[in-house]
């Protein structure tokens, strides 16, 4: 059971889940599941119906439970790139003595430099990492495809790092905990698409794999060996339905029914809103639709353009249940300014990594939730833990060296409101005959970090899943202030004089002017005591 993964590709129209194993060989499909989602849960990758989409999950894994006769409880998924913004950073790292670099060191090495781009303050705040790919490795000072293995004083590496805002994973999470689900690998769905049908010895050419769903089309292009950039457009197959349902008067439901059936029925029967029954033939309604279709071209050729900085690439590589939309393949070779053959669907079957790719799992719409299942055998995504800071919860990227008390403060957001270190009170100075005086304020009392109770021991303290940190914010030290007495240390002298007590004062003054001595002591003051 151990080598067995669970993934999952939660789509804006459909749910695909595959149980598979890893084998010396690669990964070997046990079992797969597909359903519709009986509603519009999703709009353009995100999830809008929390419950309606955990019901469509739920359903898949239970399916699959049952004919596995198992317990699926840890998942790989991937989301789809709304709102993504894309960031370059780069990281070096030195030893005193050549060393031999190991997988372990380029795992850190790639995170250390995601890690500078989502600890900025203006991303913590706002967005989770959803992924990243190296773009280039450096072993004292040349370019090499990869470190593991070789020997050297210096590695680097600069990679592309995608940020997504929270409300995109959050909204993941909470379907996933509806449905009994831990995500154990989280990834793109860019960057799982090209893992899986673009391979390492591909990548020296200058390619853009489009990946069409039903409510985004994403990009990811590769170039000199690697994945330099991903982007996304926020049209796909969804569009084109709905143009259907507007011109036939029908729902969403059956608009999809009616334009999987192009162009294979020449006369397709339907029923509309009014419940009237109902024929168009296919070539009118492939007039209807070829202006969205041309839009859909349109948008992603400019969009990879200019990506690929102006010019087109050698090819171009399409995937996902929208690569099969009537037409779509020519409008994208026209647009794209490539001849026919440099353009083209690329199936499961190319996928080496994979066997006993069933019918099931054949179609372009099955490259993506392979792609997942690899990287989850890989390890090769990223993984997420809760932690809970003051009794709110929050998602902390599992950064082995990062994962700790500071980071899930950081995270939470509450430094930024509350301080964790006192600010001293201030000090008064003033000069007692012509003698420099510092009167100090308190010092103030450090935050008080409680890790599951227990008062932490440093600030660098791991913590692990379901850990709860409570804070309390630091006390700042109180301004100094003192009297004429405290500080010279004098008080009333009592004196008999013709046997008479009398209390004998001496003469203070401050800043030019006599004082008495309880008189609070002005900063920077100048003190005579006659």
């Amino acid at each position: 059971m151990d080598n067995e993964i669970f993934a999952l590709d939660i789509g804006t129209r459909k749910v695909m889940g595959i149980v598979c194993r890893r084998t010396e060989e690669g990964i070997e499909i046990i079992d797969s599941e597909t359903l519709e989602h009986p509603s519009r849960p999703m709009l353009d990758g995100q999830i809008q119906n929390i419950e309606d989409a955990a019901k469509t999950v739920r359903k898949i894994k239970s399916v699959l439970e049952s004919r596995g006769n198992k317990k699926l409880q840890k998942v790989g998924v991937a989301v789809a790139g709304r709102d993504l913004a894309t960031y370059a950073s780069k990281a070096v790292r030195e030893f005193e003595l050549s060393e031999e670099i190991t997988p372990e060191m380029v795992r850190n090495l790639e995170l250390e430099a995601v890690d500078k781009i989502i600890s900025s303050s203006e991303n913590i705040s706002r967005c989770y990492c959803a992924g990243y790919s190296p773009v280039y490795y450096e072993l004292d000072g040349q370019r090499t495809s990869s470190l593991t293995g070789h020997r050297g004083k210096t590695i680097s590496c600069e990679v592309i790092v995608t940020l997504l805002p929270k409300v995109v994973l959050n909204s993941m999470f909470a379907v996933l905990k509806k449905s009994d689900l831990i995500p154990t690998n989280i990834t793109l769905e860019p960057i799982s698409a090209i893992n899986a049908i673009v391979p390492a010895e591909l990548r020296k050419l200058n390619l853009v794999l489009v990946d069409i769903g039903a409510g985004t089309s994403d990009l990811a292009l590769t170039r000199d060996g690697f994945v330099f950039a991903y982007g996304m457009v926020p049209l796909a197959g969804d569009e084109i339905t709905e143009v259907i349902s507007e011109n036939l008067l029908v729902d969403f439901a059956a608009a999809e029914r009616i334009k999987r059936l192009l162009p294979d029925e020449e006369k397709i029967k339907y029923e509309d809103i009014w419940g009237k029954k109902r024929a168009v033939e296919s070539r009118i309604l492939i007039e209807k639709i070829s202006g969205i279709t041309k839009k859909l071209a349109e948008s992603i050729a400019q969009a990879a353009l200019r990506l690929n900085g102006g010019s087109p690439p050698q090819a171009v590589i399409v995937v996902g249940g929208g690569s099969r939309t009537f037409n779509l393949i020519p409008e994208l070779a026209k647009e794209f300014n490539l001849s026919a053959e440099k353009i083209g669907i690329r199936l499961p079957a190319a996928i080496k990594t994979i066997k006993n790719i069933t019918e099931r799992l054949s179609g372009p719409e099955a490259v993506t939730p392979l792609g997942i299942a690899v990287m989850t055998a890989e390890s090769s995504g990223l993984n997420f833990i809760e932690i809970e800071v003051n009794n709110k919860k929050f998602k902390m990227l599992d950064f082995q060296q990062k994962k700790d008390i500071l980071g899930a403060l950081t995270l939470s957001g509450i430094l930024a409101r509350k301080r964790l270190y006192p600010r001293p009170g201030m000090a008064i100075t003033c000069n007692v005959n012509e003698e420099l005086k510092i009167i100090k304020g308190t010092l103030g009392e450090p935050a008080k970090i409680l890790l599951n109770g227990k008062a932490i021991v440093s600030l660098s303290q791991k913590v692990d899943e379901g850990d709860k940190i409570e804070f309390q914010e630091a006390i700042n030290g109180e301004d100094a202030s003192c009297s004429i007495k405290e500080l010279l240390g004098i008080e009333h002298q009592e004196i008999i004089f013709n046997r008479e007590t009398l209390a004998a004062v001496p003469i203070v003054t401050m800043n030019e002017k006599e004082v008495n001595l309880d008189a609070a002591v002005l900063d920077r003051s100048h003190i005579r005591a006659l």
